[in-house]
């Protein structure tokens, strides 16, 4: 049996012969006691975990007709690699790496899947309503009659509307020709789907074809061009910018705080990205083996730096404030938020205790934080939106869910859903959601990581065999921005004007203005450690600076705005759980001042291209020096509520 050399890829589709209920984890609009998964749209699907479960166990049931050994799924202490003791007893003709059949191509605690499944949906949207609401009660068996108290109702599809869901399934290029007669027949097994099975519901007829590159349905976007490679950085680096657009609901990692719920961040860690592309580069090499573009990309001491890609362009800093009441953007139609550096930083050195309100209704403000962008004059919010998604394992032999294998996953949903009144009628826009990102690469290998992301790159996060995760990622060689010069200019431009309005000011002794003021703002959380580089340490200080910088160049720290928090991660390559770090949380900004600018502006420019602190090639430490958002005071908040009033 040889191996294919490329992916395979089917198109899946399942006609529903009956009615679907599918269980959702959560309660749905309708009251019905037990809901069907539906969008965040309100659109009916076929999660990819539960299409995935029911056909590793027809694969199972077919499996073990044959003479291969099938381990017991689903509790991981039953399932392989199985002890060598076991495997003498055991026929182990199809046995590799003491995995069974079963393994190799689904997946177990300790190997990764072999095929990747996505979420069969609607081909067309139907427009008006798709599911209906039956009712059942349960039989008295001694009377013959209804039990008191047991009446239910259930969200179904509507019945015998032959509602066609389709996806797509990837195989990779490993699998053998054996274990792909294996995946058809078990797609040939399955009949039902969901719950209700003996009762009706969920049955199904399934068909699957064979896609060709030239008929695949989801194209990753165009990129504006090719990275060119004729111009290089002083530094032999090239930018590049990335564009991810989510297809499915992604996990993109966190922290456990407790239970059997993870935490998700609202962003996609540089980590992953780099990850992905890692992992991609290695399986194109013979026996996985690096070879010298990927050392030079990864292991190098100047490796390449991936960043974490957000909804937004810029991060709000933890200066700013907003109504308490009414918080957000005057674009967005709030009350406005502002920022408080320069205002804090001359009011402590007049020593005068500041208070600010809201400049429309002179409330109470409280900080702000997430991301924006900025377009000419204004800046809008943007944020993303999570869901809860239920998962349980099924008992291979009850046909129930099994004790103690449920669990959470907190995803970030592919759809930004708005609800718009458009003629005194309620109506759902939504608009798949984009995340922005960049990328610092050696320039000799920017077209190689631009074109693997473009067009091998398509899971990011965990689950992605079960259909989250799926992505299409756009590169291209991102345009510079304004000169770090200009920005500390204006920002101290804009300092000395409040500096001087407080001076103006009846019974106000402050000093005189000199020497250059600049500011650190972190857009990602920052590893900072101390001058003896062991010790972590929550505050950027000027020691801190000035190692960084090779020298012991003047440099103050005036104030910092900062907090912390712990990130932990998964190794991939290593197979182990990452160090959990104390980090910098992004948003934090630090205060320096210096009668040296000159020797200084260099060194920031190089900051700011490479980060700080550790593991700055994960995306860690990026920083942007004189946020120009700082300039947003509350004074202008104010004019422009003035303008808009007039």
């Amino acid at each position: 049996m040889t191996n294919p050399t490329t992916e395979k890829q089917w198109r899946i589709t399942a006609t529903i012969d009956t009615a679907l209920c599918i269980g959702d984890s959560g309660a749905g609009e309708t009251g019905a006691d037990k809901s069907t998964v539906k969008t965040s749209d309100g659109q009916l699907y076929i999660p990819a975990s539960t299409l995935k479960g029911i056909w590793r166990h027809a694969c199972e049931v077919i499996a073990r007709s044959h003479p291969h050994f099938v381990c017991n799924s689903p509790r991981a202490e039953n399932m392989c690699p199985r002890p060598e003791e076991e495997l003498e007893k055991e026929n182990t003709e199809a046995m590799q790496n003491n995995h069974c059949i079963i393994c190799q191509i689904f997946g177990s605690p300790s190997s990764e899947s072999r095929i990747f499944i996505s979420d069969l949906t609607l081909d067309k949207d139907l427009g008006a309503e798709t599911t209906a609401i039956r009712s059942g009660v349960t039989i008295n068996r001694s009377r013959r009659v209804a039990e008191d108290q047991r009446l239910y109702f259930t969200e179904t599809s509507h019945p015998n509307a032959k509602f066609e869901f389709s996806g797509d399934v990837t195989i990779g290029k490993d699998i053998t020709d054996e274990q792909i007669k294996l995946l058809s027949a078990g797609l040939k097994y399955i009949h039902a789907i969901g719950s209700g099975k003996t009762r009706g519901l969920g049955w199904i007829s399934i068909t699957k074809e064979n896609i060709t590159p030239e008929t695949q349905s989801i194209e990753p976007e165009a990129s504006v061009g090719a990275i060119s490679e004729s111009q290089p950085t002083p530094e032999d680096f090239t930018e590049l910018s990335i564009k991810v657009t989510l297809e499915s609901p992604i996990l993109t990692g966190g922290r456990k705080p407790s239970g059997q719920a993870v935490e998700a961040v609202n962003y996609i860690r540089g980590g992953l990205i780099r990850g992905a592309v890692a992992n991609t580069l290695l399986a194109d090499l013979k026996n996985r083996e690096p070879d010298g573009d990927f050392e030079q990309l990864f292991l190098g001491d100047n490796a390449g730096i991936f960043r974490n890609c957000t909804p937004g362009t810029k991060i709000l800093p933890a200066t700013a404030v907003g109504c308490k009441d009414v918080s957000g953007f005057l674009a967005d139609g709030k009350h406005g938020i502002f920022d408080t550096l320069l205002e804090r930083i001359v009011s402590e050195k007049a020593n005068w205790m500041y208070q600010p309100n809201c400049p429309k209704c002179s409330g109470r403000v409280e900080s702000q934080s997430g991301f924006y962008t900025a377009a000419k004059a204004s800046y809008k919010e943007r944020h993303l939106n999570t869901r809860l998604l239920t998962r349980v394992a099924i008992n291979r032999q009850r046909k129930v869910a099994e004790d103690e294998l449920l669990y959470h996953l907190t995803a970030i949903d592919p759809v930004f859903v708005k609800r718009e009144e458009v003629n005194s009628e309620d109506k759902i826009k939504s608009e798949k959601v984009i995340l922005h990102g960049s990328a610092r690469i050696p320039s000799g290998l920017a077209e190689k990581v631009a074109q693997t992301l473009r067009e091998k790159v398509k899971r990011l996060g965990g689950g992605s065999s079960r259909g989250l995760g799926k992505v299409c990622i756009a590169v291209d060689k991102q345009q510079p921005s304004d000169t770090l010069s200009k920005r500390i200019k204006v920002f101290n431009e804009g300092l000395q004007a409040v500096w001087q309005a407080y001076t103006d000011l009846p019974n106000t002794e402050i000093d005189p203005f000199e020497g250059t003021y600049f500011c650190v703002n972190l857009q990602s959380d920052a590893v900072l450690t101390t001058e003896d580089g062991w010790q972590r340490n929550m505050v950027l200080i000027a020691p801190m600076l000035q190692e960084m910088a090779g020298g012991t160049t003047d440099v103050t720290l005036v104030r910092s705005f900062a907090s912390y928090d712990y990130v932990g991660g998964w190794n991939a390559a290593w197979g182990l759980p990452k160090e959990t770090d104390l980090v910098t949380k992004m948003g934090s900004v630090f205060v320096f001042h210096t009668h040296d600018f000159d020797t200084w502006l260099p060194k920031l420019q190089t900051f700011e291209n490479i980060g700080i602190g550790n593991r700055r090639d994960e995306g860690f430490g990026q920083i942007l020096i004189c946020d120009p958002f700082h300039l947003q005071t509350r004074g202008k908040i104010k004019s422009k509520n003035k303008e808009e009033s007039e």
